[in-house]
């Protein structure tokens, strides 16, 4: 009986309970499908809310968080289930109510869906508990760049700047369109806006590269070309603009997807005399103030026109600008009044708001007064109102030293460099009498130009100089032209044929002429009161009369640019009140006669076509500053003519005269010798090549170089340099005139450093610097035969603590970076590798017998939980390095092999004692021996969250990129 009763409670149990939990989804079949309608709906509710935050945080600019799309596209996919689910529920009783045994044949159906819908409403109510978010988004962190500023994210984050993005954004992806225009009148935004879509397509990786040139109204075709190739790395080895254009042409036409961005268009460009032909992979975006030039001449096929701005985003901008002032209620409604009066231009809403950020009441009402009532002569209505708040802006300057470098600046061309500025201000006696030289000049200068930036008056352009806003030059013409001062500026687009007639040149302090093709100069000008004078033709066959300048004996600054010059006229060698002459890029013939110009300060020949430089120079006993940059055509410096320049403070001879002769011929010198910069005691700035290293002097005194760039040896080509470095020294030569004295002064301070054939040198450091180049900035060492170490110490030192870029090329024998006993200490206080905290990019690259880039000696072993830290690393490059293994050796990652030491193969290239907090893009090729770039079980993988791409190219041994444990970790990963 026991046995039959088992098995009578076993039956019950495997068909009693699943036949009753089977009966209990079918009874509660109705309670089950009426709660997943009810979870249905709290679900779709909590979506919206949801979305509500979302949409509040993209008009703000922000950065959804990666749990809430998460989340969302789960409840999009379990509501699409449950609708689907209590849609089938729906048919199934319209199904059993138009049959009588329905009931009965649907029992199954019942069942399964009602089983179905308890589990769907479980799952809802998990997603619904995990539904609640404190935030929904974050701010981007903002790019690095000129733009990256608050000001410009005010500006790009307003909602009709936001619509015409996305606008540009999705036509830039359209398949079908490769012209693209944007217009808009001056200072509405077109180039901010322009700087938001190149962030925006490189976040997104849209095209492979980017390059965005302004173009200005006088276009330049070869530096738009030169801009363009330097964007893609590419150098021209033609010369004329035809060559040029082909070998652009080529390069745009690669497989890479590519952004051309030509702004500031003021008349039709042929794009291809500048080698650029739009095609599906090389998209141009052009952006201009006239329509036509962009629809009808130049062939655009989608066009966005970006407007002044409403009201509310006008204020909105305005109030963010002037901060805490205007939340006072009794600035608050002169503010808005003021605000309105800027008639929604951006360029005039910044400007003004940031001239009366922190004023008192009464300079707020005065403001307001004066823009209601300010009407320049000869405006239209329309720009009446867009130069009234620039024009209070500049009155709104400190001092009347401030405004009258706003008024020299507006006779400039847009793009202002500022050596040329340097040289105008300083002949133009426009500093103070405390001013004693060039180098306090250059200082006061670069004060001045700060105080203009920050008043929104001139604009961070490009590296050596700036561009003034054109409504900003617009209005500081007419304020010159109005002036007491009358300073007179003519800029022609080519129409102008004839010399303008001006009443007021006898009252004239200041003319410039820029542009046009006049043909014929006036054969005297009664100027008395002229100071300044500028003349810049596009006719270079202009002749000057040789009594042009006999009016104008009180001259201090002539800049007569682009001009041919037979000889110099006879009225301009009278003038002895000149202190600036500015013959740059002239076809120059005998010149001998500007040794009558005593009182010469500043000579500049820039470009210009000369092939001997006059003996006569010499008598400029009073010249501080002497450009001879970019005369490639001069080829005699008589011996002792830059031995007279005894005040000489700046001399440029970059891609110039290299033909210096021994200082030991003596009488039988017929060109310059090095020796002659000797008795320049007051040198400060010096550009020079030296290419037959047999004639450098052994005692050059350069102690008080405080910018240099020197290029010595037969390598070197000269390229100007567009890095913010101050000192550069590119060596090839004999390590016996590294001894010198006058090296080992220049070493200490040099900035940017390149290295090529050391002959007879194994390391850097310590055998050509003991100290370590703390200022170093760039590091550029390549094709050394001989070279070990970079690093080769045996005592510790602080080496390279500024260093921002490493870069090894053609290092065939090259076996370590950092080579020697370092103390544990020397990581722990920044020493060596936490010496370089400013690192940004390493490349190294064709380094035969390289197998780690920093190895420690057995007896120094770096201890458990130390750690190298690259804190700012953001581009690592290691590119045929065939042995490399690991990125760091220790006494536990190389083994012995036939009594040699060799590293261990199953080490990971980077080593969990090297961390990269910051680094963003890998790019590994050619490295034969790597087998694992992170050991299984990393424990600082976390220290790679930055990491977006990561690239490995021919590296045959490599057997993963990385264990799937840590994947979770790269979140910011986009490419492999």
């Amino acid at each position: 009986m026991e046995v039959v009763a088992a098995i009578a409670a076993t039956i019950v149990e495997y068909t009693i309970g699943p036949v009753g939990q089977w009966l209990c989804y079918s009874c509660r079949y109705g309670s089950n499908m009426e709660d997943l309608k009810n979870q249905v709906k709290s679900l779709q509710d909590a979506k919206s809310k949801v979305q509500h935050s979302i949409y509040a945080a993209i008009r703000n600019g922000e950065e959804i968080e990666d749990d809430v799309n998460t989340w969302l596209t789960k409840a999009s996919v379990i509501t699409e289930l449950a609708t689907r689910k209590i849609r089938e529920g729906e048919e199934e009783e319209v199904e059993t109510r138009s049959s009588n045994i329905g009931a009965c044949l649907n029992l199954k159906q019942r069942h399964q869906l009602s089983q179905e819908a308890k589990n769907i409403v479980g799952n809802i109510a998990e997603l619904l508990k995990n539904g609640t978010f404190n935030k929904v988004s974050y701010r981007p962190a903002l790019e690095v760049g000129m733009w990256a500023t608050t000001r410009y994210m005010d500006y790009v984050n307003l909602q009709s700047r936001m619509s015409i993005a996305k606008g540009i954004m999705e036509a830039l992806g359209d398949a079908n369109i490769n012209k693209i225009g944007v217009w808009g009148m001056a200072g509405v935004g077109k180039s901010t806006l322009m700087r938001e879509i190149v962030r925006k397509v490189n976040k997104e990786k849209l095209f492979d590269e980017v390059a965005m040139v302004i173009v200005s109204e006088s276009p330049d075709l070869r530096r738009i070309q030169g801009e363009i190739a330097d964007t893609l790395g590419l150098k021209f080895d033609q010369e004329t603009e035809k060559g040029r254009a082909s070998q652009l042409q080529r390069r745009l036409s690669k497989d890479k997807k590519i952004l051309v961005i030509l702004d500031d268009i003021w008349k039709p460009l042929d794009l291809v005399e500048i080698g650029i032909i739009p095609s599906e992979r090389c998209k141009i975006v052009l952006t201009s103030r006239n329509r036509d030039v962009l629809t009808c001449r130049m062939g655009t096929q989608k066009d966005f026109e970006i407007q002044t701005l409403l009201i509310e985003e006008a204020w909105d901008l305005f109030e963010k600008m002037a901060g805490e002032s205007v939340k006072d209620p009794n600035v608050r409604g002169i503010a808005t009044e003021i605000a309105k009066e800027c008639a929604g231009l951006p360029i005039a809403l910044v400007t003004v708001s940031n001239a009366l950020k922190n004023k008192i009441l009464g300079e707020w009402k005065d403001a307001l007064r004066q823009l209601r009532r300010l009407v320049p002569r000869h405006v239209t209505e329309m720009l009446k109102r867009v130069y009234s708040p620039i024009e209070l802006s500049y009155k709104k300057l400190e001092s009347q030293q401030l405004k009258s470098l706003v008024l020299l600046c507006a006779q400039l061309s847009p793009f202002v460099f500022y050596r040329d500025l340097l040289k105008y201000c300083y002949g133009y006696g426009f500093f103070h009498d405390g001013i004693d030289t060039l180098e306090e000049a250059r200082n006061m200068l670069d004060t001045l130009l700060g105080k203009l930036r920050d008043s929104c008056l001139i604009l961070e352009s490009f590296i050596h100089g700036f561009r003034m806003h054109d409504l900003v030059r617009d209005v500081a013409t007419i304020i010159a032209s109005e002036d007491h001062n009358m300073f007179v500026v003519i800029r022609d687009d080519g129409g102008l044929r004839t010399w303008p007639e001006v009443d007021s040149f006898k009252r004239c302090e200041a003319f410039s002429l820029l542009g046009g093709d006049i043909n014929q100069l006036p054969n005297e000008m009664e100027c008395p009161e002229l100071r300044f004078f500028h003349l810049c033709l596009e006719d270079r066959s202009l002749q000057i009369p040789d009594t042009f300048f006999q009016g104008m004996d009180k001259l201090n600054v002539l800049d007569l640019t682009k001009t041919q010059l037979p000889s110099l006229p006879s009225s301009l060698l009278l003038l002895r009140n000149l202190q600036t002459l500015c013959l740059d890029q002239c076809m120059l013939g005998d010149i001998s006669g500007i040794g009558k110009l005593k009182n010469l300060v500043i000579l500049s020949l820039l470009r210009s076509d000369i092939s001997k430089l006059p003996k006569e120079i010499a008598s400029l006993v009073h010249l501080r500053l002497l450009d001879l940059s970019n005369c490639s055509k001069l080829e005699m410096i008589l011996p002792n003519v830059i031995s007279s320049l005894v005040k000489l403070e700046e001399l440029y001879m970059g891609n110039s005269f290299v033909q210096w002769e021994d200082e030991g011929l003596n009488d039988e010198r017929k060109n310059a010798s090095l020796a002659e910069l000797n008795h320049l005691s007051k040198l400060t700035s010096l550009d020079i090549q030296i290419p037959n290293v047999n004639n450098l002097s052994k005692d050059l005194m350069f102690e008080k170089l405080e910018r240099y760039t020197i290029c010595i040896g037969d390598v070197w080509d000269w390229i100007d340099s567009t890095g913010r470095t101050s000192r550069r020294l590119k060596l090839k030569f004999n390590p016996s005139f590294q001894l010198q004295s006058w090296v080992k002064l220049l070493w200490k301070r040099v900035e940017d450093l390149r290295l090529d054939k050391l002959n007879g040198v194994e390391s850097v450091i310590p055998e050509m610097d003991r100290e370590g180049l703390q200022q170093l900035k760039h590091l550029h060492i390549e094709n050394n035969a001989e070279l070990k170490y970079i690093l080769n110490l045996r005592t510790p030192v602080i080496a390279f603590p500024t260093l921002e870029m490493f870069v090894l090329e053609n290092m065939i024998s090259l076996e370590e970076i950092c080579h020697g006993k370092l103390r544990l200490t020397s990581f722990k206080n920044l020493r060596v590798l936490k010496g370089l905290p400013l690192l940004e990019e390493l490349e190294v690259k064709h380094c035969n017998n390289m197998g780690a880039i920093v190895k420690k000696e057995e007896e120094q072993g770096i201890e458990d939980g130390d750690m190298i830290l690259f804190r700012r690393l953001e581009t690592l490059v290691l590119e045929d390095v065939p042995k490399l293994v690991s990125f760091l050796s220790t006494k536990n990652s190389f083994m012995r092999d036939g009594g040699e030491i060799s590293h261990d193969p199953d080490v990971p290239l980077l080593h969990d004692q090297v961390a990269f907090p910051n680094l963003k893009i890998l790019h590994l090729c050619d490295l034969p021996k790597i087998k694992h770039l992170w050991s299984k079980d990393s424990q600082i993988i976390f220290m790679f969250q930055n990491l977006q791409v990561v690239n490995a190219w021919r590296c045959e041994s490599l057997k993963s990129i990385f264990p799937a444990s840590i994947v979770k970790y790269l979140e910011q990963l986009k490419e492999i």
